[in-house]
């Protein structure tokens, strides 16, 4: 019974959890697909009992990326480490950067949306990543409802800031 439900839940939740991790970390995707990996073993690993309703199933996914997060924030903190040694001269590694946020988002969204605290900048960020209102309810672990007022709050405070950033561009080019 545990074999197949766990079967059936990484059959669909790895490719979810790769998505999240490469669109969060913006790590390439080997890397990605390898704490994808190391997540869902995390996961069979902790005998977390099968649920036996929505909910319990609910609670399953959210601990799942709430793994998948320590993994990032590990690969972050290696990525740091190697990244010093490199500024050292100890260690001739270039850290693949994606260019794809950057080419796909305008310098003056991406200053803005850097300006935004961690809650309205994670949902953003999520949110121009192309995940829908019910799956950053479910990596965010809260309900649809509180994940839509949550973006609906961010993309006001993010209109805000643009609209500063504008008038702070118009104050300049004037003086």
């Amino acid at each position: 019974m545990r074999d197949a439900f766990y079967v059936e839940f990484f059959t669909d939740m790895f490719p979810k959890v790769h998505r999240f991790i490469r669109v969060r970390a913006r790590f390439p995707s080997g890397l990605a697909e390898d704490l994808a990996s190391e997540t869902m073993l995390t996961v069979w690993r902790k005998q977390v009992p099968v649920p036996s309703d929505d909910v319990g199933l609910r609670q399953l996914r959210t601990l799942t990326y709430k793994i998948a997060l320590g993994h990032i924030s590990n690969a972050e903190r290696k990525r740091a480490r190697e990244s010093d040694v490199l500024h050292q001269g100890m260690l001739r590694v270039i850290p693949e950067a994606d260019p794809t946020y950057e080419a796909v988002v305008p310098v003056v969204l991406a200053e803005a949306v850097a300006r935004l605290d961690s809650n309205d900048r994670q949902g953003v960020h999520l949110m121009i990543a192309g995940f829908g209102t019910a799956e950053i309810a479910v990596i965010l672990g809260i309900s649809e409802k509180a994940a839509s007022m949550r973006l609906a709050r961010a993309r006001k405070r993010l209109g805000r800031r643009l609209v500063e950033g504008e008038k702070n561009v118009a104050d300049d080019s004037s003086a």
